[in-house]
């Protein structure tokens, strides 16, 4: 299994193809912490081989520096249907999260694992805004 790419953005929805907006950021600018962020997507799409084909399970957590669950994982089936011969088999998935609070400023990361094996991470970090610098 490949992982074509991997994002996370602000909104995003899979039909044919994917449609995605606010692609690829990885900073969450917070003035306090805790924050509840309001929704950001996780947008990745795989391909397969014709003896990868079959429902997988997949296991997607969202955690904080430490290794510590900042949401309860997120378990799900995917479905890899049997390519047209001669070609790859794809798996386009879009995971919305919702009011997800971070309790504090640092690093986090979300992390795939597909059938118990790890598949990527993205990491993802919340910061204070950038201070405008002296006199521009």
């Amino acid at each position: 299994m490949l992982v074509d790419f991997a994002f996370i953005c602000d909104y995003a929805e899979v039909s044919n193809k994917i449609n995605a907006l606010g692609i690829g950021f990885d900073t969450i600018y917070a003035p306090k912490v805790p924050i509840k962020h309001r929704s950001f997507f996780l947008v990745f799409k795989l391909r397969a081989n014709i003896v990868e084909v079959g429902e997988k399970n997949i296991k997607i957590s969202l955690i904080d520096e430490d290794g510590s669950n900042i949401i309860p994982d997120m378990n799900a089936k995917i479905a890899i249907l049997k390519p047209p011969e001669g070609m790859e088999s794809k798996a386009q998935v879009a995971v919305g999260f919702d009011k997800v609070e971070f309790t504090k400023y640092g690093s986090y990361s979300i992390h795939v694992v597909l059938e118990g094996n790890d598949l990527f991470s993205i990491p993802i970090r919340v910061a204070p805004p950038p201070q405008p610098v002296a006199g521009k």
